[in-house]
């Protein structure tokens, strides 16, 4: 794995990015799903259009939850409202963060 920076920490996400080959890591409970920044953007659109009230299913233990699929098939997050809402904030911050990164990087010439 390339030598990263953290973006953003929020609940249990932190996302991180290389600035060399701008690939994102999104660090979630024990999985990392790692993305181009193609990827970042498009996983973040999804996320973001996501309406819990409409795709939300009781679990097991009597919380609901909603399903986000990883763009592996065998690999899904589960998130509570409040954990939804943390992982979109997440998502934006991190977003944020590093385009102040490439700013700072192209006012300095790195």
């Amino acid at each position: 794995m390339c030598q990263t920076r953290v973006l953003t920490t929020r609940g249990k996400t932190v996302i991180s990015c290389c600035a060399g080959c701008k690939m994102y890591y999104i660090w979630h409970h024990n999985l990392v799903l790692n993305f181009p920044a193609i990827g970042f953007t498009s996983f973040k659109e999804v996320v973001d259009t996501i309406c819990f009230e409409s795709n939300s299913l009781p679990f097991p233990d009597g919380e609901d939850r909603i399903i986000l699929h990883t763009p592996n098939d065998d690999i899904s997050f589960t998130f509570d409202p409040e954990e939804l809402e943390d992982f979109r904030a997440a998502l934006s911050e991190a977003t944020y963060m590093n385009e102040v990164y490439m700013l700072m990087e192209r006012d300095t010439g790195h």
